[in-house]
């Protein structure tokens, strides 16, 4: 029975070191207009800053995109 518990709590403890190492980068983008495009769970900064520029792109007459903020916790 003993073994039976640990055994139970390793499985958990490695489902809690999976989900905290799942965590993901999202940002915000915006040009001097007001047009903004956003980005979450992607597994780099860089990678999330991309999409979000990107996005922003999508929407803007001016192409001035910036990225105004990235989070490290963005997943979905």
């Amino acid at each position: 029975m003993r073994k039976l518990i640990l055994a139970c709590f390793a499985i958990g403890a490695v489902g809690v070191a999976t989900s905290g190492e799942a965590l993901a980068w999202g940002c915000v983008a915006v040009d001097s207009q007001g047009a903004y495009g956003y980005s979450n769970d992607w597994p780099s900064e860089q990678d999330a800053e991309l999409t979000a520029l990107k996005q922003c792109d999508k929407y803007t007459k001016t192409n001035d995109c910036q990225t105004e903020s990235c989070d490290h916790d963005a997943g979905g």
